[in-house]
Parts: C-alpha cells; sequence; structure tokens
C-alpha cells in the first residue's frame, strides 16, 4: 500500500509584526524595512519579492525606531535598550553602535542620505552622520517627549534646518549650520507627530513654510521669517487625530496638503478652503495610520496601518481622476495576526482565503510561492541550511486582499471545491456567502445570512454544485443551534441578498459548536461541540442521525471522509477518533499529540489522517495500523488552520503567530532515494569485504568510517592488528598509521567515540586502546584539546582504562603465585 509519509516544505513567516517602530521604505520603493519585535527585516519589493536581509539585535530588545537612508544604501535603528545602529546594505553588516541619552521612537533622515535625526524621550534632539558614525549636533529646550522630525535641506545652499516636535505641542526650527534654534511655536495643546517643511514658489524672501499636525486634530501652516519671526498663516482643523501630514509634492497640487491618522483615514486637503478633497474609505475594524511613507518624490506613499498592514496610494493619479476616493494600488500584509481558519479558492485554487482576528476576509496569492508553481526547497527531514526560500530566488507572497462585509472577528469559513463560492461566519452573530467575479477575479458579497442570537462558530457549504450556484448553506452558533438557509440564484441585477429566514433551526448541543462537515454527497452533516460529542444530521431535514460519544474534551474538529462512510473527530483529550457512519461506533482511536487536536483531515482516499495540534506538530497517520508514520515539526505555536489539495498531494498550515507552512507529498522521490541508498549500502559492504580478503586495511577503514558501522570498522581494526608484524614499530601498519594520523577533527572526534564504546567491554578494550595510542601519537595533543566535546569523551575513556590496567596488574600478580606454587611442587617431586 502506497503511503504519503514524506513532505517537503515552504515557510512564510510575518515580517512586520510585534513591534511599534514605524515601517521605512526607500525613495525608489524598492527596499522595505520593518522590524519584528526584536529583528530588523529587508525586503525587496520589486517584481520579485524577497528578503534580502534579516538583522539579529544582539541585545534582544524591541525595536522602537528604523529609519532607510533615501538612497537605499544604510539603515539606521534603534532598540529599547537606547542604542543606535547603522547596517550597510551593501557590506551586509552593522558598521556603527552607538549609545544614546534616551529611548527614541521618532527619527528621519535627510534627502541627502548624510544625517540622521533620533527624538528622545528626554526631550533632546541628537543628529548622527550615518557613514562616519558621530554626533554632530544635540539639540535641547523642549519640555517633552520628542513625538516628531523632519529635514528640510536645500544641496549646495546654507539653507539646512530641522523641525522637532513634542508630546506637550511645542514645534521647534533648528538652524543645521549655526546649530541654533530659530523658531519656536507652541499652537497645538496636544503631540505634534506630523511635521513638513518647504520653499513655496510664491516666496519672494525665500521664507519656508512649515506645516504641523497633532493629535488635537488640527493642521498649522506657518511662515517662518526672517529675524526668527513667525507668522501663523492657516490653521485647519481635519476632525481627526493626526499621526502623520505633509505637503503634496504631485506638480499642479502645490496648495494640497495630506493627512493621516484616527479611523485610519488618509485624507488630501486643500489650502485654499480647508476642504477635504479626496480620502480613502475608513475601514470596519477599529484601525488608525501610524505613518505615511512618500516615494518617488512624494508622487506615491505607503500608509502604515496599525495593524502593520501597507496600503500603496497613487497620489498622481488620484489627483487626476474624478470621484473622492483615493486610488490604492497595491496592498502588502506585514503578517495575518492569528489564522482561525483557511481555504484554498480560486479559478486555479492558488488563492488562499483567511479567517484572522480581524473583521475583514483575507485573501492571499499563493501562486509563486506554493510548490506547485515553484518547487520545494527545503525539506523539515534534513539537517537545515539556515537560509530562506528567498534566498533561493523564491517571491513572497506579500500581497492581500482585504474584503469588508462582516463587523466582528472572523471564526470560520468554507468554500466550493471550484473555489468559486466562499462562505465566512464571524461574532457578529452573521454569517456571508461571497461569489468570484470571473472578469474582476474578484470576490463579492452576494448574500449575508442574519439570524442566530450568537456569534457564529462554523459554516459548511455543499461539496455538490449540480448548478451554477451552491443551494444551501449550513451554519452554527454559539447560541447552540444550528441553520439551514437557502442561498438565492444568481440574476444579472444582484445586488447583495439578505437572508433572514432559515429552512430550518435545530438545537443541537449543550455547549458551544466549534466545527461542522458537510459528507461528500451532501446528505448528512456533522457537527463537534466543546460538550464532548458530535452528532451527524440529515441535511434535508434537519433531523439527528447519531451521537458520537467517546471523547473526555471537547472537540475542535470533524471531517468526513471522501471514500467511505468514515468520520474523524479531533478532541482536547489529545486524540482523533476514527468513526463508522453506519454504526456510529469507533473503528480506530489516534493517540500521540501532547496537547489538543485542533484539525483533522482525511487524505490518500482514505488511506491516511493528517493532524495539527496546540503542540506545534502535524502527523500523518497510518489508519490501517493507527500509527503515526511521520511528525513534521515547523510550527513554534498551536495549528489552528489546515487546509488540504489533491487528496493530500499538497496541504497548508498556519498557527496562532501567522506563520503559514507549505507541504508537498515527497514520498516518490523518498522512495527512489531510498532504493539507490540501498544499492549503494549493498555495493559498499561487497567493497568493504573485498579489501578485507585482500588484507586492504586502509581502503577498509576509510570506508567502514563512511558507512558509519562501529562492528564493521572494529573489524576492520582488529584485523589489521592481528595481521601486524609483532615486531613492528607501528601500531596497526604504516600505511593506517599515517590515514589515521591525517583525521579531521570530526573524523578523529567520531573514531574516539567507538574507542569509548570498545573500551566498556573487556573483549574489545585492546582495540580501543590502540586506536586511542594511535591518535595520541599522531596528533598534536593541544589541537586534540580544542576539538568540541573531546574532552567528555576523554573523561569517559579513562575510568574504564584505570579499571583494565588494574585487572591486567591482578593477572600479572596471580601468574606469579601460580610460578611459585608450580616452581615449589617441582621440589617435592
Amino acid at each position: 500500500m502506497d503511503l504519503k509519509s514524506r513532505y517537503t516544505n515552504c515557510e512564510l513567516r510575518p515580517f512586520y509584526a510585534g513591534s511599534g517602530a514605524v515601517a521605512s521604505v526607500s525613495d525608489n520603493g524598492q527596499l522595505l524595512a520593518t522590524s519584528v519585535v526584536d529583528e530588523v527585516i529587508i525586503t525587496e519589493l520589486g517584481s520579485t519579492k524577497r528578503e534580502l536581509h534579516k538583522i539579529e539585535n544582539g541585545d534582544e530588545q524591541e525595536i522602537t525606531a528604523l529609519q532607510l537612508t533615501p538612497d537605499g544604501n544604510f539603515l539606521a535603528f534603534m532598540s529599547q535598550a537606547q542604542l543606535l545602529r547603522v547596517y550597510d546594505l551593501n557590506a551586509k553588516q552593522v558598521i556603527r553602535s552607538m549609545k544614546i541619552s534616551s529611548p527614541v521612537y521618532v527619527m528621519d533622515c535627510d534627502d541627502s542620505s548624510t544625517l540622521v535625526a533620533l527624538g528622545g524621550t528626554d526631550g533632546s534632539v541628537t543628529v548622527v552622520d550615518i557613514e562616519n558614525g558621530y554626533v554632530t549636533h544635540s539639540f535641547k529646550g523642549h519640555g517633552g517627549t520628542i513625538s516628531s522630525v523632519k529635514f528640510y535641506g536645500e544641496l549646495n545652499s546654507a539653507t539646512w534646518r530641522l523641525a522637532s516636535g513634542d508630546t506637550n505641542g511645542m514645534v521647534k526650527v533648528w538652524d543645521l549650520v549655526r546649530r541654533n534654534c530659530l523658531y519656536t511655536m507652541q499652537e497645538h495643546t496636544a503631540a505634534v507627530r506630523g511635521l513638513d517643511l518647504r520653499l513655496p514658489e510664491s516666496s519672494e524672501n525665500g521664507a519656508l513654510e512649515l506645516l504641523s499636525g497633532g493629535r488635537d486634530d488640527i493642521v498649522h501652516l506657518h511662515q517662518l521669517g526672517p529675524g526668527k519671526k513667525v507668522k501663523l498663516q492657516k490653521s485647519i482643523p481635519v476632525s481627526q487625530q493626526i499621526e502623520a501630514c505633509g505637503f503634496v509634492q504631485v506638480p499642479g497640487h502645490e496648495d494640497t496638503i495630506y493627512t493621516a491618522g484616527g479611523d485610519a483615514v488618509f485624507q488630501l486637503i486643500s489650502l485654499d478652503s480647508g476642504a477635504v478633497i479626496k480620502k480613502t474609505n475608513k475601514p470596519k475594524e477599529e484601525l488608525f495610520i501610524i505613518g505615511v511613507l512618500p516615494i518617488f518624490q512624494g508622487l506615491k506613499a505607503y500608509l502604515v496601518l496599525s495593524d502593520q498592514t501597507l496600503f500603496l496610494t497613487d497620489l498622481e493619479t488620484s489627483l487626476e481622476a474624478p470621484g473622492e476616493n483615493i486610488v490604492i494600488t497595491q496592498k502588502i500584509a506585514g503578517n495575518h495576526g492569528t489564522v482561525a481558519d483557511m481555504r484554498f479558492v480560486g479559478p486555479g485554487l492558488d488563492l488562499l482565503a483567511l479567517a484572522t482576528n480581524s473583521p475583514a476576509l483575507r485573501i492571499v496569492p499563493t501562486n509563486g510561492f506554493f510548490s506547485r508553481q515553484n518547487g520545494i526547497e527545503r525539506d523539515v527531514d534534513r539537517v537545515q541550511d539556515g537560509s530562506s526560500s528567498a534566498e533561493k530566488g523564491q517571491s513572497l507572497p506579500l500581497e492581500v486582499e482585504i474584503y469588508e462585509g462582516h463587523t466582528d472577528l472572523l471564526n470560520a469559513l468554507d468554500s466550493t471545491e471550484d473555489g468559486k463560492w466562499l462562505a465566512t461566519c464571524s461574532k457578529d452573530n452573521t454569517a456571508i456567502v461571497w461569489r468570484l467575479n470571473s472578469k474582476s477575479e474578484k470576490f463579492e458579497l452576494y448574500a449575508r445570512f442574519i439570524g442566530h442570537a450568537g456569534p457564529v462558530t462554523a459554516v459548511g457549504l455543499p461539496n455538490v454544485v449540480s448548478k451554477d450556484w451552491p443551494p444551501f448553506l449550513i451554519t452554527a452558533s454559539n447560541d447552540l443551534t444550528i441553520k439551514k438557509w437557502a442561498i438565492p440564484k444568481p440574476c444579472d441585477d444582484d445586488g447583495t441578498h439578505i437572508i433572514k429566514a432559515s429552512e430550518y433551526t435545530r438545537r443541537a448541543h449543550e455547549k458551544d459548536i466549534n466545527a461542522l462537515s458537510i459528507s461528500p454527497n451532501d446528505s448528512v452533516f456533522a457537527t463537534a461541540s466543546y460538550d464532548k460529542t458530535c452528532k451527524v444530521w440529515d441535511v434535508d431535514s434537519g433531523e439527528l442521525q447519531g451521537t458520537l460519544a467517546s471523547h473526555k474534551r471537547g472537540l475542535w474538529d470533524v471531517s468526513f471522509c471522501q471514500y467511505d462512510k468514515l468520520l474523524a473527530t479531533a478532541s482536547g483529550d489529545k486524540t482523533v477518533k476514527i468513526w463508522s457512519l453506519e454504526s456510529f461506533s469507533v473503528q480506530k482511536t489516534l493517540e500521540g499529540h501532547t496537547n489538543a487536536v485542533q484539525r483533522c483531515s482525511f487524505i490518500n482516499k482514505n488511506k491516511q489522517v493528517i493532524t495539527t495540534g496546540a503542540d506545534g506538530l502535524i502527523k500523518i497517520w497510518d489508519l490501517s495500523t493507527g500509527e503515526c508514520i511521520r511528525t513534521l515539526d515547523a510550527h513554534d505555536n498551536r495549528i489552528w488552520a489546515l487546509s488540504v489539495l489533491e487528496d493530500g498531494e499538497e496541504f497548508a498550515t498556519a498557527d496562532a503567530d501567522g506563520v503559514f507552512q507549505f507541504w508537498k507529498d515527497n514520498s516518490e522521490e523518498e522512495a527512489k532515494e531510498n532504493l539507490e541508498n540501498e544499492k549503494l549500502r549493498i555495493t559498499q559492504e561487497q567493497s568493504l569485504q573485498n579489501y578485507l580478503s585482500q588484507g586492504d586495511w586502509t581502503n577498509a577503514f576509510l570506508l567502514a568510517m563512511t558507512l558509519d558501522h562501529p562492528m564493521r570498522l572494529y573489524r576492520v581494526l582488529d584485523s589489521s592488528s592481528q595481521a601486524q608484524n609483532s615486531k613492528s614499530t607501528h601500531v596497526f601498519n604504516e600505511e593506517l598509521d599515517k590515514v589515521i594520523g591525517g583525521l579531521e577533527d570530526e573524523q578523529v572526534l567520531t573514531l574516539l567515540k567507538r574507542s569509548r564504546d570498545w573500551n566498556t567491554n573487556a573483549k574489545t578494550h585492546s582495540v580501543a586502546q590502540k586506536v586511542i595510542r594511535c591518535v595520541l601519537m599522531n596528533h598534536n595533543i593541544a589541537a586534540l584539546s580544542d576539538i568540541p566535546g573531546i574532552m567528555n569523551i576523554i573523561d569517559a575513556i579513562i575510568p574504564y582504562t584505570e579499571r583494565h590496567f588494574t585487572r591486567v596488574d591482578d593477572l600479572v600478580e596471580q601468574s606469579y603465585i601460580l610460578d611459585y606454587s608450580l616452581v615449589e611442587m617441582d621440589k617435592l617431586m
């Protein structure tokens, strides 16, 4: 019976998560710097998206701020330990490290990629030369934590300014050439989070304009005149907490500014009228924008959201296009949070729909990353080489489509086999069916189902779709009921259908329902509950067909077999049970997980089962024996989500850290490899026998070392020792002694390990002692002592060696007594 026993995998990890540091991007938009707690990730955002650098933070402190130089050559980043480090992207190493007087949470780099400004919590502003690594300026005068900094400079001129704002609402403008404070403004009543400077075309005396925005929801425009004179030109209330603001640099729109922050809205505002010209839509999720990253001289900008998602906006196109919406050309997910459920969807099943700790449905591409397109680069059963998939030329699927429909977190989802219909359920007590638009290749909200009194925790679509749409939907809820809904027939003028009446409602369980599954022929469906039972229901009537009660703890998942009348249930009691749908009895119990089993799925035409657990392990089971034939260990946290393709040829898993693993069956290749290895082993065994029969001890020794067979190696050395001339000064023979003297450190360590084991046995210790003597005679003692782990082996050899010498001494002493007795007996005779 052909079993799937070996899988290779590719990994997709969050590249922006767990840190308050705002991302940074180079001016050409090609490089993105982000932080994952105490690590910094540099990602290439070109046609091939890949991880270029992963910078470990030696002090293991959270990254608080980071800044790429506009030219993309250097990265400056700060940690909670108040250390500033400068990383050279070309040399791929940290070239500078210096201690700063206080923690830093805001940074800015000048346009020439020469200087970086650091805003400290002690109210100081420090300017550092990036490449040379020394402090050029240190400004003090703020009474609160610095909350924003912004450079302005003109090449080949003496006009170099630095603006800084603090949490008390104070703004200062510093002259970098004269090293003094030129202007001080106290117009804001809350933290200043946005600053920008410019020289307007209408300026006759070279007076700069300063734009400042704060958390008091107001933008101020100042004119910085000569002699430290400041004129407040305009104050614009923007009705949102401002986290970033600046002048729009699109030609022909010099009178336009942008603001971003509260409600995750980015808006373009006219300086003349103060009216909002364009803006992004407010998301249903409670988010806000924490930063705006202009690229291409301000023609485009990345919006950094509080959930570490980045939206790329095209300001030039947006200002020219009709309507009020700003054009968003790309969405990049720094992480997906906890993935509760997922399914492969799309016409080619090359998209992955995610239910995460967010109200929005997320869909990410897998083409270019999943095994069917590029092949698998890494095998978890092999020794890890430390290289990432990105380093091997693989493009990472960073983009994400976000579909808003629910108002609270998603719990689960399901899809039809063709991937064109998708159902989601949420804590907002509703379920939604989405339909794929064949023209736009985007999912559209098709129908909303309202009627449950509690969060909808599980949802199921039919497996058989004989018409152009799935005819029904099954939902389960924390209100302990299940409902069957009729899905309306699609029409040309379809809007969103609102369905409030179900075909039937049944009280199903005594505790929360965690999962449901519909049988392959859509005749019955099963629900798994925290009340320790699984129940099987008739789809048409909703009548109970059977109750499966044998687990000791609540159930997390249930899955039907596609090829037999079997059902699998996964439980918090660390087991998976296989049930017969004919007798509703347990056929097998799969035990092996060390924590709750979260997901289960039949594969390989009911011959096997895949399970994932809260222990972070994936197990492949042989149903004929009930034994686990392979454990895949690639996750560090609870695996909530599992989605299987092509009867187990490929599958994907995702855990509570948002780490994805894409797996492909490699069992056939393993069988071929094992066959080749067996052929090679037999050939080598025969060669070893030939060497021994010919007395070629040197080649026999080297081959036995390669085969790593301790007893074969012992026989080679023992045979060589017995063939040695008693008058020879060599331990074994001249050639073999020379070979042992030329062994590398790892080979010496292996040989001494074998000698240690032989030395414990009185029958084999003599060969062990000869090996030890040969090694000590032919290797430098000082060099030997430097081999890692060798001292532990020597410590284990010494006690048994002393015991052997003591035994030999006793035998010699006894031989003297025997000789004396024999002499005395001769005298008597």
